[in-house]
C-alpha cells in the first residue's frame, strides 16, 4: 500500500511540475485569448484597499433525511452585514436574525435524481430570497453570495419533472435580485472558494491548461496580488440552458480569478457586467478576501456560513416529530432499519 501511495505522490508531483511549466509559458507569451474583456492578461489587485460602507453576505445550510415514500429537508439562510469604516468593521446586523430557525419541507414521490434537484432548489430559493430581502433592507454597497451567481447546470431539473415549475420560479427570483441590485447600485458578486470550472483553461491554446481546473492551473500562473482579466461566464450563453432561460441577464454574468494573498489559492469571483469597473470590483473583493496570508475569503461570508450551519440535532427532532404525527404510515428506509449490521 505504501509503495502505491509513493507512486501516486510521484505522479502528482510530475503533473504539478508540468502544469507549472505550462503556466510559465502562458505567462511569458502574454497572448490574450479571444474571450478576454480587458486588454491585459494578468493585472495587479490592490488587496490593501480600505473597504468603506456596508457589505452583506448570504449563505444557507440544509440537511435531509430519506424515508419510505417521503423526503424531509430542513434548511435555512442567513445574511450578515458588516459596516466598514477605513477598512475596519464598526457594526454588524443579521437577517432574519443572528441564528434563524430552520424551515421544514417534506416532498413525496421523488426519484433519486429529483431528490438532488429538490435539495438544490430549496437551498437556492432560501438563499436568493434572503439576498433580495437583505438588499432591500440594508442597501449595501456589495452583496456577496456563497457560490455562483446563477444556478448550475446540475441544479436544473428535467423539463418533465414536477420540480421544473419550481426551478422556473427560482429563475424569476434571480432576475428580480439582478434587477434590484443593478437599479440600486449594489454590486452583486458570487465568491467560489473551490471552483472546479474549466472555463479559463478552455480559453487558452490547446494543451496549455494540462487538463486541470482553472484554480489548479492559475495557482501556478498567478502570484500574490494578481488577477486574471475578466471574461464572460460562457462564450455561448444561448447554448447553456440556465443562461438562456435567464434571458438577457445570462449574457451579463462575468467572472475573474484573483489571488489576493500569496499563501492561498485563487478565488473565483462572479459579477454582473455594467455594475462597476472590473478593477474596482476586483480590488474591493480581493481586499475583503485578504483576511489572512494563508487564507483568502471574505470575513463577512465566513460569518454567514457559521450562522447558517445546521445542527444535526434539529434533523433528529424533526424526524421524531414527523413520525409522531404521521404514525405507522411513515416508515424508514430498509437500510436504516435493519436489525443487524
Amino acid at each position: 500500500m505504501l509503495e502505491q501511495l509513493r507512486m501516486a505522490a510521484a505522479h502528482i508531483r510530475e503533473i504539478e511540475d508540468s502544469r507549472a511549466k505550462a503556466a510559465a509559458r502562458v505567462k511569458e507569451s502574454g497572448k490574450l485569448p479571444g474571450g478576454s474583456l480587458e486588454p491585459e492578461f494578468i493585472l495587479p489587485v490592490d488587496a490593501s484597499k480600505r473597504v468603506e460602507g456596508k457589505v452583506s453576505a448570504v449563505d444557507g445550510g440544509i440537511l435531509s433525511y430519506e424515508m419510505h415514500g417521503a423526503d424531509l429537508l430542513i434548511a435555512k439562510a442567513v445574511s450578515s452585514t458588516f459596516t466598514y469604516s477605513s477598512g475596519r468593521v464598526v457594526s454588524h446586523t443579521y437577517f432574519p436574525r443572528a441564528f434563524p430557525q430552520p424551515e421544514y419541507r417534506v416532498e413525496t414521490g421523488l426519484d433519486e435524481r429529483e431528490l438532488l434537484w429538490h435539495k438544490s432548489l430549496v437551498r437556492l430559493e432560501l438563499e436568493i430570497g434572503n439576498a433580495l430581502e437583505t438588499a432591500k433592507k440594508e442597501k449595501p454597497s456589495y452583496l456577496l453570495l456563497d457560490g455562483s451567481l446563477c444556478p448550475l447546470a446540475s441544479d436544473r431539473p428535467a423539463e418533465e419533472s414536477k420540480l421544473f415549475p419550481k426551478y422556473m420560479g427560482l429563475l424569476n427570483l434571480y432576475k428580480e435580485l439582478y434587477s434590484y441590485c443593478m437599479e440600486n447600485s449594489i454590486v452583486l458578486a458570487g465568491i467560489i472558494k473551490d471552483s472546479r470550472s474549466r472555463r479559463f483553461v478552455e480559453m487558452l491554446p490547446p494543451g496549455a491548461g494540462e487538463r486541470s481546473s482553472d484554480t489548479v492551473f492559475l495557482n501556478h500562473l498567478l502570484g500574490g496580488g494578481e488577477r486574471t482579466f475578466a471574461f464572460r461566464y460562457s462564450d455561448s450563453p444561448q447554448k447553456n440552458n440556465v443562461l438562456r432561460e435567464l434571458g438577457a441577464w445570462g449574457e451579463k454574468i462575468c467572472a475573474l480569478y484573483s489571488k489576493p494573498v500569496a499563501g492561498d489559492r485563487p478565488v473565483r469571483m462572479e459579477f454582473l457586467n455594467g455594475q462597476a469597473g472590473f478593477s474596482g470590483i476586483a480590488d474591493t473583493l480581493s481586499s475583503l478576501c485578504a483576511i489572512n496570508r494563508f487564507y483568502a475569503y471574505p470575513a463577512v461570508l465566513i460569518d454567514a456560513d457559521l450562522r447558517a450551519m445546521m445542527d444535526p440535532n434539529e434533523l433528529e427532532r424533526a424526524k421524531k416529530s414527523l413520525s409522531l404525527f404521521a404514525g405507522p404510515t411513515l416508515l424508514d428506509l430498509k437500510r436504516n432499519s435493519r436489525p443487524f449490521r
